[in-house]
């Protein structure tokens, strides 16, 4: 059984999976590659603390993005297998796509937000189902 914070990390993920894929139908192009992003990052928070790696935080409390992206790709992608080698660049992908959505005046086209969500499904999923939670 997953520890609850893994647990509760994941329904995150679950949840921004369900707000990106209904801005994305709604035409929100830019807000669902944001939550497209977010649900994969917190999946990846997930998977870390289930393994028991705790990522450092801010003063603010804010978990590091930087972190979080290299431990996900390096030690539970690359490192310990855990998860297959198509997911270890997508958190940097999603990542660099939120900050265009966020941050950009250019929008995020609709294929662009698209395959971010699908993306970020996957990888979901992968936590998902490595944790032993589907739904």
């Amino acid at each position: 059984m997953p520890t609850i914070e893994a647990r509760l990390y994941l329904a995150k993920s679950r949840q921004n999976l369900t707000v990106a894929d209904t801005a994305r139908a709604a035409g929100h192009l830019d807000a669902a590659a944001s939550r497209a992003y977010y649900a994969a990052f917190q999946a990846a928070v997930a998977a870390l603390w289930e393994e028991g790696i705790r990522p450092p935080r801010d003063q603010a409390g804010t978990l590091s993005h930087a972190v979080v992206q290299s431990e996900w790709s390096g030690r539970l992608v690359y490192r310990r297998k855990l998860y297959p080698p198509e997911l270890r660049t997508v958190l940097h992908r999603l990542y660099d796509l939120r900050v265009r959505a966020d941050y950009q005046v250019v929008s995020v086209t609709d294929r662009q937000a698209r395959t971010a969500c699908n993306d970020s499904r996957t990888l979901v999923e992968h936590v998902s189902a490595r944790l032993g939670e589907t739904g």
